[in-house]
């Protein structure tokens, strides 16, 4: 295929995606609702690799609208996947076609700039409101882009998206994390007190982590920044608390060994989850408190 193809003409040519054509737009809400899948089909390697290049050039992209109408990138394919444009001005998302959902996930962007955030909820079903909170504070913040799964993590053996060695997930994240080194991904989980082992556990509110025993300064001060500024008990694996601390994350991991230290593992507990959704004020100080002490 020619190097000048755009990618339009490369979603023509596969299977079971459709383009921005229509003129009709929906909402973010609407669109992930519609989006969930009952199955989860482990993609092709050579997929992936090649979703990886597509969300690379997408996130680069001036114009990330245009981009996936295949004006502004050529040559480039995100399998499996259609472009639509919502009726939330300046956001356009990538999705599963409806009869071809294969759980592979939900990616949304700002058409234009943004800041150096990707945020999260692979667990949206599992983790109650997480894919709620991502969603709002996607939409209210400047955030570049964002992401959730749409298959449950316990469906099968090979549903978690980031426990399992790779997907379109991991590869979203590697070129979020290629075009945008000094970056943060925020990727947001729930977790219940009552199921913690640990003093330290059961009275957190939440729990930050990268998935190491080493987290970057940068993750302290995120820590410290929402304990003061939100009234919680935010806490930092392992200098505070000694679980829930994303080791068995194969995500981060991924993202570690490429040098990559803005990954940000963040646990809610239920009321903590439960004010987000409802105070617009307290998601306004998480996203401050993230973008702030990124550096």
């Amino acid at each position: 295929m020619s190097k000048k193809t755009p990618l339009l003409a490369v979603l023509l040519l596969i299977p079971g995606v459709m383009t921005l054509a229509s003129p009709s737009v929906a909402s973010l809400d609407t669109l992930l609702e519609q989006a969930r899948s009952e199955d989860y089909t482990v993609p092709e390697t050579h997929h992936i690799v090649q979703a990886q290049e597509g969300f690379r050039h997408w996130l680069a992209a001036d114009d990330r609208l245009e981009a996936a109408r295949g004006v502004a990138i050529s040559g480039v394919e995100i399998p499996g996947f259609e472009p639509v444009a919502l009726s939330q001005p300046g956001v356009v998302v990538l999705t599963e076609k409806e009869d071809e959902r294969r759980g592979r996930g939900f990616f949304a962007a700002r058409t234009h700039g943004g800041a150096p955030l990707l945020i999260q909820a692979p667990h949206q079903y599992y983790d109650l409101r997480t894919g709620s909170i991502a969603r709002q504070l996607f939409l209210e913040s400047d955030a570049m882009a964002a992401a959730w799964n749409t298959t449950h993590r316990y469906h099968g053996d090979d549903s978690d998206l980031v426990h399992i060695p790779d997907s379109y997930l991991h590869a979203l994240s590697r070129a979020f994390a290629e075009v945008h080194p000094e970056g943060r991904i925020l990727q947001l989980h729930g977790f219940s007190r009552a199921k913690r082992k640990s003093r330290a556990g059961r009275e957190a509110d939440a729990i930050l982590s990268d998935g190491s025993r080493k987290p970057p300064k940068a993750l302290a001060r995120l820590a410290d920044c929402l304990s003061k500024r939100l009234d919680i008990r935010a806490l930092l694996y392992p200098r505070d608390v000694r679980e829930l601390g994303a080791t068995t994350n194969t995500l981060a991991a991924d993202l570690r060994n490429r040098g990559f230290e803005g990954f940000v593992h963040l646990e809610l507990d239920s009321d903590l989850r439960k004010r987000l959704v409802g105070d617009v004020d307290a998601r306004n100080t998480l996203i401050q408190c993230v973008t702030e002490t990124r550096l």
